[in-house]
């Protein structure tokens, strides 16, 4: 008696290789997913500096450009290549964390901005809130972000 050939699994088989359905944002829709989330970041980060209880360790004005800086060199790039990833993901949920990824990664504009003393130690400080700015930013903005689906070809006959 001999063993059967093991049968393998067929794999998931994809659908027709035509276009698929993508996200479009709108320009609106991108101020308010990035640009918004970095003003109030930034704004954040100015009323503490006034804070006259925080003088004692320090000005945090460097902060300000870290923040800034961060928006422009890290946020703007990368939410720009997370809109272009997940173009045909149209679970906009997936968008949300991926900026909130984004805004995670602003912490590490901290680190590599040179600054000494206690600032490397303000990394979570700017990381976590940015993420959370920006995860809320791009839930706000789920309104302007349509689906476009591709038009079926014309069958012929």
């Amino acid at each position: 008696m001999t063993t059967p050939i093991p049968v393998k699994p067929s794999r998931r088989t994809r659908p027709a290789s035509g276009p698929r359905a993508r996200l479009k944002m709108s320009l609106y829709g991108f101020l308010v997913a990035w640009l918004i989330p970095n003003l109030v970041m930034a704004g954040l980060v100015l009323v503490l500096n006034l804070i006259p209880a925080l003088q004692s360790y320090g000005s945090l004005a460097p902060l300000l450009t870290v923040v800034g800086v961060a928006g422009m060199v890290i946020g703007l790039p990368l939410c720009l290549l997370v809109n272009w990833l997940f173009r045909h993901k149209t679970n906009q949920w997936i968008h949300v964390l991926g900026y909130a990824l984004v805004g995670m990664l602003y912490g590490l504009a901290v680190l590599f901005s040179g600054a000494g003393g206690l600032v490397p130690m303000l990394i979570p400080v700017v990381g976590f809130p940015a993420a959370i700015l920006m995860a809320l930013g791009r839930t706000f903005a789920r309104p302007l972000v349509s689906v476009v689906r591709p038009e079926a070809p014309a069958a012929t006959a």
